[in-house]
């Protein structure tokens, strides 16, 4: 065996990893003080297991991992290795060589490794042992261990001297060995004791074993008739589920065919909706267009009247311009009368000109200047008549100008006062419509509000509906989880009454004698102590176990009654029976005194035990010698403490019998006996505090059933509303559109009207001033005729 080679990392000094190689001979390490030479060998003893901080130079086991400095971090663990040559098989290790590595952690979690496999550290001692190289061996000599060692006992340097002769290995396998052996003997001990307990019971429990198997195999055939009918209920409920899911099925499929004639239903309600809608827009736009025809015949009426009126001036003015014309006519007519009589007068002065030239010769010269002034006068005549003529003519035409004007002017006047009480009409139909407008347009807002409001709403109620359903289904799922709680609790009662009246659990004797006493055969049974007694829950198990065989055993009013139930068990062979009469039964008083303060005792057996008066001998007979610890180490304790005196049953049913001996394990067969009638009672009260709770959820699941009723009205409600809502939008729609289209009709009338008088005010100042004109034209020619 060679030490080849130590691997260190974060052990104390070395804070990197570090690998110091061994050969053959001798190595020294050399270095001043403090550089950590004796850090090898510490590492050295560490890896071999030592657990001792002062013999590693430290306070704690942390002192081993490096600390850190001011440049260096300190480490989370530190590891050594130590790699030895085992090619001669010095170590009792199948391979050349052996890694030995031990690593601990800042969290004090320790790991012992052999060649990479983690083992014990038990595994390297018995590794190191008799080679010298152990924690404790003679290999590792540091600064005062010779000192050590020679003023050491005789004893501790002869551990040294057969660690150096091979032996310590041996010695250690001998300690181990007697410990074992000792062990061994300790548990033979206690194998006695459990044989004497048990051998005590191997005539009762050969009774209850022919009981165990006939009971196994009626519980066999019970469960095979159990399983036969479940099979048959199993059976009959598939059929009922199959009828009731033929049942449903047809109920699914009148159901769909209801939600599609609902749908149906809906689908032509909302065709008619949107028809009625069309149907109104379609009123209203012929309203609109009726209302613009009346407009428009209104219009044309007016046209037709200024036409008329127009034809009327004109064919007066056709008249007076015939009569004029016949006037002017009838002048010409006189002229030429005139003419022709100046003529006729021409033609007698002529005559008489000529008669005179005869007569007057010498006034010829005058004749002459006379006839001369004649022709100018004449042509003076026809010069003014053409004059007179044209100026009659422009008369007639600024007459005519200047009544078409005046009968203008009447007609725009008239025109223009239709037009300002047709403006003031539509002015106010407009502001009126304007009115409406608006009261339409809030009509429609809060319409909106209302149809968001009930949206919000529905959203609202479905959300409650969702909580309130699975509220309901919660309670629904409560309560069938609690009924079927209760149904199994019920079934337990009932196997727990059937077990007590048919008193499985205690011996063939035991019943027989109850059943005699039932049938009044015989007198002065009491019963079993198991039904005479009551305990609670916690103290069940214990006391079942203190009681041991005796919580069957009989309890009888005097010893007459005792032995006439011997006889008749010995005579019909009915078996073998305890029998405790009351009237010779002495108690036996517990005279131990001191342990009441010790800890883990709960009491004495018999003072937990609840019973009649005149039964309270007989439990302290039973009992009087055992108490009750909590656990079996506080029963250790006290059992030790009092010399393993008395008997010390654990409320786990564990006890430790005077003399020493334990008891323990699993429940005894007797187990169950004595608790059951304050299971069944217990289960009674739970049952009727689940009843009440079940009635409890049932109240609240037909309030949450009826709340989700009242949030689907609600929403049925809500929805009739919406839809209303959503009608009287489309009404309110198409009645703005209506208000609207008729209030841009009559603003475009109203703008035709207005642009109408405000060209009619251009066209009235002209034919004003066209009436003026012509009117002082007619003066000024009158003035000119008149000249």
């Amino acid at each position: 065996m060679l030490l080849s080679s130590i691997e260190i990392q974060g052990f104390k000094s070395f804070a990197d990893k570090t690998v110091l190689k061994f050969g053959k001979g001798i190595t020294a390490v050399v270095g001043p003080n403090g550089s950590g030479k004796s850090n090898i060998s510490d590492a050295v003893r560490w890896v071999l297991g030592e657990q001792s901080t002062k013999s590693l130079r430290g306070q704690s086991m942390e002192d081993v991992i490096f600390g850190g400095t001011e440049t260096r971090r300190p480490h989370g663990f530190c590891e050594v290795t130590l790699n030895i040559n085992n090619t001669d098989r010095s170590l009792n290790f199948d391979n050349d060589f052996v890694a030995i590595t031990r690593r601990y952690y800042r969290s004090h979690e320790s790991e012992y490794a052999i060649n990479g496999v983690n083992v014990r550290l038990k595994d390297i001692h018995e590794l190191f042992m008799d080679t010298g190289l152990g924690r404790d061996g003679y290999s590792m000599i540091g600064q005062g261990k010779i000192d050590t060692i020679i003023s050491s006992k005789s004893g501790e340097r002869r551990d040294i001297f057969e660690e150096a002769a091979g032996i310590s290995k041996y010695r250690y396998r001998k300690i181990e060995a007697e410990r074992k052996l000792n062990a061994a003997e300790d548990n033979l001990l206690r194998l006695h004791d459990i044989l004497d307990e048990l051998q005590s019971r191997v005539g009762p429990l050969a009774e209850q074993s022919r009981k165990a198997e006939k009971f196994l195999q009626l519980a066999e055939q019970k469960k095979e008739l159990e399983i036969g009918l479940w099979l048959y209920t199993l059976n009959n409920s598939k059929e009922a589920l199959r009828n009731q899911e033929s049942k449903i099925a047809a109920a699914q499929l009148s159901y769909r065919e209801m939600e599609q004639a609902l749908e149906e239903f809906d689908r032509k309600t909302e065709q008619n909706t949107a028809y009625f809608a069309r149907l109104t827009s379609d009123i209203e736009g012929e309203r609109l267009l009726i209302s613009s025809t009346n407009e428009e015949i209104v219009k044309q009426s007016g046209e037709i009247t200024v036409l008329e009126n127009n034809i009327n001036y004109n064919n007066e003015t056709i008249g007076r311009l015939n009569d004029e014309k016949l006037s002017l006519g009838r002048s010409d007519s006189e002229a030429l009368a005139e003419i022709e009589e100046k003529q006729v007068k021409i033609s007698e002065k002529e005559n008489e000109r000529n008669a005179l030239e005869e007569k007057l010769h010498s006034l010829e010269n005058e004749l002459s200047q006379l006839l001369s002034n004649s022709d100018s006068i004449s042509r003076q005549i026809e010069s003014q008549i053409r004059a007179l003529n044209l100026l009659s003519a422009e008369s007639a035409d600024m007459r005519v100008a200047m009544v078409t004007a005046d009968t203008a002017i009447e007609e725009i006047n008239g025109r223009g006062q239709n037009s300002k009480e047709q403006i003031n009409q539509y002015t106010a139909e407009v502001e009126k419509l304007d009115g409406e407008f608006n009261e339409t347009d809030e009509l429609l807002s809060k319409i909106e509000e209302l149809i968001e409001s009930n949206t919000n709403t529905i959203k609202g109620y479905e959300l409650r509906l969702a909580s309130k359903m699975q509220s309901a289904d919660a309670l629904k799922q409560e309560l069938e989880s609690l009924n079927l709680d209760i149904e199994a609790k019920r079934r337990r009662v009932q196997i727990l009454k059937e077990l007590e009246n048919n008193m499985e659990g205690f011996g063939h004797a035991v019943k027989e004698v109850m059943k005699q006493a039932d049938l009044g055969l015989l007198k002065g049974i009491c019963g079993p102590v198991s039904k005479l007694i009551k305990v609670d829950k916690e103290y069940t198990i214990a006391i079942e176990t203190a009681l041991a065989a005796a919580i069957q055993n009989v309890i009888t009013e005097t010893e007459a009654d005792a032995k006439r139930a011997i006889n008749y068990l010995k005579n019909s062979k009915g078996g073998r029976a305890t029998f405790l009469p009351v009237a010779t039964i002495e108690a036996r008083e517990f005279k131990e005194h001191g342990f009441e303060s010790m800890f883990g005792f709960v009491g004495i057996a018999s003072d937990l035990v609840e019973c009649d008066d005149k039964y309270r001998d007989i439990i302290k007979y039973l009992l009087g010698g055992a108490i009750v610890a909590e656990d079996i180490d506080s029963a250790a304790t006290i059992a030790k403490k009092f010399g393993y005196r008395i008997k010390i049953v654990t409320l786990d049913g564990q006890v430790i019998n005077p003399g020493g001996s334990l008891t323990g394990g699993s429940l005894v067969k007797n187990a169950g006996i004595l608790s059951r009638t304050s299971d069944i009672e217990k289960m009674e009260e739970d049952i009727k505090e689940s009843v009440k709770k079940a009635e409890e959820l049932d109240q609240k699941l037909t309030q949450a059933t009826e709340a989700v009723a009242v949030v689907e009205a609600d929403i049925t409600a809500s929805k009739a509303e919406l839809t209303t809502a959503n009608e009287d939008k489309i009404r309110a729609l198409a009645e703005l559109k209506r208000i609207d289209d008729l209030r841009n009709n009559l603003k475009s009338a109203l703008k035709q009207l207005c642009d109408e008088q405000s060209s009619n005010k251009e066209k009235l100042e002209k034919l004003k001033q066209q009436s003026v004109e012509s009117a002082l034209k007619i003066a000024e020619l009158d003035a000119k005729k008149t000249e």
